[in-house]
């Protein structure tokens, strides 16, 4: 698929060089140039590399007009704390190199477009965010350029009509420009020629939101009396797959406070807060092929077809019910803590976000970045969720200058790309976890390998069977041909009629 966004090395390579030139281009200044829709010279990056300036946008100038964004501010789980602190930032310099560039970032889109952003915080939980965007749609008000909010409630929202199509001959949008991450977002249409969520690099939920998993490197060599370090090579070629993390965690357990009882305090080989939410990036690396597409992009789900999905919840209850592995024991918010306090050798359901975590900071030993394993080695692919909770963009049917729209948020995403990723990736991620060459690799595969988005959006209107279908055959040692077989038939129903109703709701015939 097409890489995430650039590689990490690249982005370390040029930070010194665009956190100057990219912020203070053009700051301030009346731009003379092509007209929209034309790019430009061929220059040189740090890398030797041929890049193409972009001067579509040179000589724009709305003349200060407003840009309402609607943004979350919203406290996701995991501690991950919200986006917005990248995406609005402080409105103020105060001595942090990621806040100072968001700021920066935000200037200069205003600077060479001649708009004000404006940022309307929305505090909502995760269920509650479809009732107030419906809100505004339903009543015909145009209050939002730009709506940035939890992908769980967009899909049932683009369905009923709510969102604008940003494949419109009006938006200026280029989706093949590497800040957009396009795979992600055509794995969540309905079908071609209709596309209605926004992701790239200025939604850096999505990349805060990756999955992943931490390793303790101490209780990696007091066990196995090697340097987990090893484990890089695993992953790298290809050999890190369910099997093999069952492997290195089985044994692991060890009764610590000697009371004869798994609690609290002993130490496991594998932590989950449960088996639902930690069950779904584990469903996704194993890529059990959920939907396939006709000749005109509409999905069918095949999940029942063959026997992988089978496979894949077999492997996933061995992992989960191995006599090391504690779920449920502790909640998603102390799973961190219990795993600096040297209480498991690998914990699960974190997210790239997590590496900015104070607690992971202090942790005295040190820890090993890993990606949510493969099913079996010759899949040659390992794959990424974000979560579905992550925060994307999207245009309220109400809004009507799409042309205006999309050229500050492809310009957004521009700058953020050029501006703030590069500073966020070397303050907020290089932690004691990625601080050499072998662990950055591994955050290059983290994020550069989403895939399976259509099943994180559209779960819930489809019953939520197919996820809940993995977790409930891991949980209850089952097959999941067994287990999703009654349910079959109302998947392909749902589909079906939130298809019909989707072309209804958008005017499609």
């Amino acid at each position: 698929m097409k890489r995430f966004t650039k590689s990490l090395s690249l982005l370390l390579a040029l930070l010194m060089l665009l956190s100057v030139t990219a912020v203070f281009a053009g700051c301030g200044e009346t731009h003379e140039g092509p007209e929209v829709g034309q790019t430009g010279d061929v220059t040189t990056n740090a890398e030797g590399e041929s890049v193409e300036e972009d001067h579509r946008f040179d000589g724009v100038n709305y003349n200060g007009r407003a840009f309402r964004i609607y943004t979350s501010t919203n406290i996701s789980t995991m501690g991950k704390g919200n986006s917005n602190f990248l995406i609005e930032g402080t409105g103020e310099t105060d001595g942090s190199l990621v806040n100072d560039a968001v700021l920066e970032r935000n200037i200069q889109v205003e600077d060479l477009l001649g708009v004000e952003l404006e940022f309307t915080q929305i505090d909502l939980v995760y269920n509650e965010v479809a009732a107030d965007i419906r809100r505004f749609t339903t009543s015909g008000t145009d209050e939002y350029d730009l709506v940035i909010n939890d992908i769980y409630a967009y899909a049932e929202l683009l369905i009923e009509g709510n969102f604008r199509n940003v494949l419109d001959e009006d938006c200026v949008f280029d989706f093949e420009r590497p800040y957009w991450y396009k795979d992600y977002m055509d794995d969540l249409r309905l079908m071609d020629g209709y596309q209605y969520v926004l992701a790239g690099d200025y939604f850096i939920d999505i990349l805060r939101d990756a999955h992943l998993l931490l390793l303790n490197k101490q209780i990696y060599l007091d066990h196995y009396n090697r340097k987990a370090d090893e484990l890089y090579d695993v992953v790298t070629n290809f050999e890190w797959t369910y099997e093999k993390m069952n492997e290195i965690i089985t044994d692991m357990y060890t009764d610590k406070n000697l009371n004869g009882t798994k609690d609290k305090g002993d130490q496991y080989g594998f932590m989950e807060p449960e088996f639902w939410g930690g069950s779904i990036p584990f469903s996704v690396s194993g890529n059990p092929t959920f939907i396939s597409r006709d000749e005109d992009g509409y999905p069918t789900v095949v999940l029942h077809e063959g026997d992988r999905a089978n496979q894949l919840a077999n492997a996933m209850s061995t992992l989960f019910n191995n006599e090391s592995s504690s779920v449920g024991l502790t909640g998603d918010v102390d799973l961190l803590t219990a795993f600096t306090q040297d209480e498991c050798l690998i914990v699960g359901y974190q997210r790239l976000g997590s590496l900015e975590n104070a607690i992971l900071r202090q942790m005295e030993g040190d820890a090993a970045v890993l990606p949510y394993p493969m099913l079996f080695a010759s899949d040659k692919k390992y794959t990424t969720s974000a979560h579905d909770t992550t925060e994307m963009g999207a245009i309220m049917a109400t809004s009507t200058d799409l042309a205006f729209i999309s050229t500050v948020v492809e310009v957004l995403n521009r700058e953020t790309a050029k501006i703030l990723i590069p500073v966020y990736y070397k303050e907020c991620l290089q932690v004691q976890c990625v601080d050499d060459e072998k662990a950055a690799a591994i955050i290059d595969i983290i994020h550069d390998n989403f895939d399976n988005s259509f099943i994180l959006a559209y779960n819930l209107p489809l019953g939520s069977v197919m996820l809940q279908s993995f977790a409930e055959a891991m949980q209850n040692k089952r097959e999941f041909s067994a287990v999703y077989a009654g349910r079959q038939k109302s998947v392909d129903r749902a589909l079906q009629s939130k298809i019909r109703t989707f072309e209804k709701k958008n005017g499609i015939s």
